[in-house]
């Protein structure tokens, strides 16, 4: 048992010294608690190969070199949460030692009655892991190394020579998981098992034997491959609310679109009329609505001729003065937002009726009221600068 215990120290220095050579970059983790999976989410299946040592009786007698023989995992596994899974694995394939005397796994003579042992091995057994990794530091899908300690129990079978020995066989590890992308992992397992001291025919000493392993292989993670927070669902018991809060907004849109409509007729009604030729020059301009489409200042290619009407008109009373009254709808955006809008309505206005047509600025001023103002009861009809005589 000094030998098991002796060859556990050099596994956990072996994690310990690769964990330390590693780059490690902190990205906020996430905690639980987590919703359990679905049967069928989270598997995962490894397939490795590498090397295991039998530590049985008179195994002494032969250097550690000489009694390493091949090794081979196949598991598929679970993981249930985070931090907590399950694995079903084949360990094993061939075993060496030494024994005083002959035994039915013996395979020649060395000297003075030591004989020299080799026999295939094979182990069964279910396995409970613990990532360590996602239960201290919490759940990340991307973190690069996982440290997963396990124990498990099952079935071992030794045998050679048309001789076998059957043995219920404890197992103990750690599986390093080392991300390659959200499909694969390169996986890491050093295992020891224990077994019955009779399981190489040799039944003295220590009651019981084991044999360590080291092996390297690829593992898959089928999807689904992640877990979700319990925080980050919502339990919608009664979705009744919702469903009247998108209806009447599908009503409110239905109005607006009507308006527009109608409001598309009349302009195109007014671009038909022929143009009136007025000599009078007090009180000759009616009040003047320029509209915007939600959100924007752009003026269209409508309003410009309306506009150039207007300037036309303003131009002919060069004392009088005009308003240039801005505004937005209050359904749509933040106070701030709509102030700053009706104020980029107003000054395109301003812009078209000084640069593009030569009204004196002088006789304009600029009024945006964002959505503090709502003139008019439809919000496609309050996106709107009009022009007006400052009386």
């Amino acid at each position: 048992m000094k030998k098991v215990f002796l060859l556990s120290v050099v596994m956990l220095c072996a994690i310990f010294t690769y964990a330390q050579s590693e780059t490690i970059i902190d990205i906020q983790s996430k905690r639980g608690p987590y919703v359990t999976n679905r049967f069928f989410d989270n598997w995962f299946i490894t397939a490795g190969g590498g090397v295991q040592v039998y530590i049985g009786e008179n195994d002494s007698y032969g250097s550690l070199g000489k009694r390493l023989a091949p090794a081979l995992d196949i598991s598929l596994g679970k993981w249930i949460t985070p931090a907590a899974g399950v694995r079903f694995q084949y360990s094993g394939l061939q075993a060496k030692g030494w024994s005083y005397g002959v035994t039915p796994y013996s395979d020649g003579l060395v000297s003075d009655n030591v004989y020299k042992e080799k026999f295939n091995v094979m182990n069964l057994h279910a396995d409970f892991l613990w990532n360590i990794s996602n239960a201290i530091s919490g759940y990340r899908s991307d973190r690069f190394w996982d440290f997963i300690p396990y124990v498990g129990f099952g079935w071992a079978r030794s045998w050679a020579n048309e001789d076998d020995r059957n043995e219920m066989a404890a197992n103990v590890g750690l599986l390093h998981n080392l991300r390659l992308s959200d499909a694969f992992d390169i996986s890491i397992d050093m295992r020891l098992m224990v077994v019955n001291q009779r399981f190489d025919f040799v039944s003295k000493g220590s009651a019981f034997e084991g044999m360590g392993s080291v092996t390297a292989g690829i593992t898959y993670n089928f999807p689904v491959r992640d877990f979700k927070r319990a925080s980050d669902i919502i339990v919608v018991d009664d979705n009744t609310e919702f469903i009247e809060t998108i209806e009447d907004l599908q009503r409110k849109l239905s109005r607006a679109q009507s308006a527009r409509e109608s409001l598309a007729q009349e302009l195109a009604a007014e671009r038909g009329k022929a143009p009136q030729v007025v000599k009078e020059v007090h009180a000759i301009l009616p009040d003047l609505a320029i509209f915007f489409e939600i959100g924007k200042a752009k003026l269209t290619e409508k309003s410009m001729i309306n506009l150039g009407y207007v300037a036309d008109a303003i131009k002919q009373v060069p004392d009088s003065k005009f308003i240039i009254f801005a505004s937005a709808d209050k359904e749509t955006g933040t106070p701030a937002f709509n102030q700053k809008l009706s104020e980029k309505r107003g000054n395109a206005v301003f812009e078209a009726l000084t640069q593009k047509f030569g009204v004196d600025p002088a006789q304009l001023t600029v009024q945006a009221v964002g959505s503090s103002d709502q003139r008019f009861n439809s919000a496609a009809l309050n996106r709107v600068v009009v022009i007006e005589d400052n009386k």
